[in-house]
């Protein structure tokens, strides 16, 4: 049975011109609708993959976060061709970054050292877990990989991340420590994450201990741990006068200091300070221009002489040691 369009009824089945107009617009309105709820359909699948992407990745760096890190660490980790290890790393002062140049300038601090890390790390899985701690699972492509590997890995990263960052047009560096801890066939990831922990702030310790600042890294391992520390190459400079070595000192900014490095002293003044590390603007190895590092408050005296590239511009008076 044919169902005519009651417009043609009265004309043998046929559409006037008027009917045909009437049924190209309808579908004209029909396919508009569909082409509308198409574009919806896609507007939805972009933010629920925009959605899972913020859910697993770290907003500000880009980087895996905690969660993605460990929802894909564990396969990682039990791969038969492959020799894996969990690296924590923390950079040392960072508060002082914030304080003296604001959260701005501390933001780019962390997606500089993130984008570095990456690319150092290339195809492994980096992480930031918050604040100033990233995590990364490199792995090397045999199953019974030695030590000396991932003394080789945690060297490559410190000197990824050990050039000075542009900040506000200073150039900052940057001191880490990093804990290493290679992973057997049978791992558990919680366990060596605490263990790696464990061996960054061990780095930490041996850092502000023995005066080695740069980027310290501890390889722990059933037999023990070893300390290794990465310090970038510095044009030589002459020997301080012998000065005997002093206690830690509160700082605070405008104060002239001593900074005192690798068997020299430079001078510096005090920008910001922490608890137990400062941020101190100080002449660099080759006496040409300033830097700005982190520096160990123990690494830090009252410096009594005026230096008048840097003091020109101080506004604090120079306290006696």
């Amino acid at each position: 049975m044919r169902i005519l369009d009651p417009a043609a009824a009265d004309t043998g089945g046929v559409l006037p011109d008027n009917a045909e107009l009437r049924t190209e617009a309808e579908t004209a309105r029909l396919q508009a609708r569909i082409d509308q709820l198409a574009a919806h359909v896609q507007q939805l699948e972009q933010e629920r993959a925009s959605l899972r992407w913020m859910a697993g990745h770290d907003e500000l760096t880009g980087l895996a976060n905690r969660r993605l890190f460990h929802s894909l660490a564990p396969e990682l980790l039990h791969s038969e061709d492959c020799s894996a290890a969990v690296l924590i790393l923390d950079l040392n002062g960072f508060k002082p970054i914030n304080d003296t140049y604001g959260h701005d300038a501390g933001d780019e601090v962390l997606r500089v050292v993130a984008r570095r890390m990456a690319a150092c790390l290339d195809g492994h899985l980096v992480a930031r877990f918050g604040g100033d701690e990233f995590a990364a699972l490199p792995r090397v492509p045999r199953p019974d990989a030695p030590e000396v590997c991932w003394h080789r890995v945690a060297d490559s990263l410190s000197a990824a991340i050990a050039p000075p960052i542009d900040v506000q047009g200073r150039p900052l560096s940057v001191t880490a420590s990093i804990g290493v801890v290679p992973a057997g066939p049978s791992a558990d990831l919680v366990h060596l994450l605490q263990r790696a922990d464990q061996a960054m702030f061990s780095a930490k310790r041996h850092a502000s201990t023995t005066d080695k600042t740069g980027i310290t890294w501890v390889v722990a391992t059933a037999s023990g741990d070893h300390t290794e520390t990465y310090r970038p190459a510095a044009t030589p400079v002459s020997p301080p006068e012998p000065t005997a070595s002093a206690p830690a000192v509160a700082c605070r900014p405008g104060d002239p200091v001593w900074v005192h490095r690798n068997g020299t002293r430079r001078a510096g003044v005090v920008e910001g300070a922490g608890e137990w590390a400062a941020l101190v603007r100080y002449r660099c190895p080759n006496g040409a221009g300033t830097m700005v590092d982190t520096i160990p408050t123990h690494c830090l005296t009252i410096r009594a002489e005026a230096d008048p590239h840097l003091d020109r511009t101080s506004c604090a008076p120079t306290r006696s040691g």
